[in-house]
């Protein structure tokens, strides 16, 4: 497996001034928005690695409070020393197959989401090796605030894209945004123009630091409106 830093151009994203003026007027938008944004302070974001890989890929095209949430809540409740990404790997093994590892665990029926969830385990559990800490938790937050939105393409993992990735880094400690549809939408609106998954990452983030406030907290707060409601991912 290669690991790294990729440069991912979009256009527009090399282009400060451009950039800063569209971070600024989200910036506004936001602020008119929502104001002051408090902390995310929901169920996962304090949970250990292995359910925290559990929820990011189960989130994946589902409905979060209704689907998602649920099923991670009584798999940690079931098996609370399922804690580490080598834990979880162990139990996967243990299984019949990845597939009826979902079944039985998460009560879903769902192979591709089985093996994603496996392949992005396997990932963390290497990755976090070159990274110092005390514990695999520790050097994943390294992990999660060094890498850059194009490491996504080093995973190679099928069906795992770039709001997968940046939701991955939120989960263990990365201060980013996820570009899913929700977000999107609302950066697109704001600024009355379509924007690429990349350039809406740069934005945001831009906008945060303007604003001086969290940026996982503000990608939460519009997920949260989004989706019909003020609660995470």
């Amino acid at each position: 497996m290669l690991f790294g830093t990729f440069a991912v151009k979009q256009p527009g994203t090399d282009n400060p001034r451009m950039l800063e003026e569209d971070a600024t007027a989200l910036a506004e938008q936001i602020e008119k928005d929502f104001g002051c944004i408090s902390e995310p302070t929901d169920w996962i974001w304090t949970q250990p690695p292995a359910p925290k890989v559990i929820d990011c890929v189960l989130s994946l095209h589902q409905k979060y409070h209704t689907v998602v949430e649920p099923r991670v809540k009584a798999f940690v409740a079931e098996n609370p020393e399922v804690r580490t990404c080598s834990d979880l790997r162990k139990l996967m093994d243990a299984s019949e197959s990845k597939a009826s590892f979902y079944a039985k665990y998460l009560n879903m029926k769902s192979p591709s989401k089985a093996a994603t969830t496996s392949d992005v385990a396997d990932y963390l559990f290497d990755i976090q090796k070159r990274f110092d800490g005390d514990t695999e938790e520790d050097r994943l937050l390294v992990w999660a605030r060094w890498c850059r939105p194009g490491d996504y393409l080093s995973l190679g993992v099928k069906g795992f894209g770039l709001a997968g990735f940046q939701y991955l880094r939120m989960l263990f400690g990365a201060d980013t945004v996820k570009p899913d549809v929700h977000i999107n939408r609302y950066v697109a609106n704001s600024l009355g123009q379509p924007v690429s998954d990349i350039r809406a990452i740069y934005i945001l983030e831009r906008a945060g630091e303007i604003l001086r406030q969290p940026i996982k907290s503000i990608d939460v707060a519009i997920w949260g409106r989004g989706a019909g409601h003020g609660a995470t991912p």
